[in-house]
């Protein structure tokens, strides 16, 4: 499991916080949700395990998702 260190603008914990409370998500912390919402968004963004080819580029990057 990889850890990241990242730092929210004042008005993006304030929406944080309004989804978590909203989806009645209150007994997590705004850490442990963080988490979980940046999960879900990649999890919808690239569903599938990415293949890399031997140089490390991912080979099945029609699974992406995004724009």
């Amino acid at each position: 499991m990889a850890e990241f260190n990242f730092s929210l603008s004042a008005e993006d914990t304030q929406r944080l916080f309004a989804i978590k409370h909203i989806q009645g998500l209150d007994n997590l912390t705004g850490n442990d949700f963080a988490r979980e919402l940046l999960a879900q968004e990649v999890k919808r963004l690239f569903p599938a395990i990415p293949d890399r080819d031997e140089n490390g580029d991912v080979i099945n990057m029609s699974a992406y998702r995004g724009q």
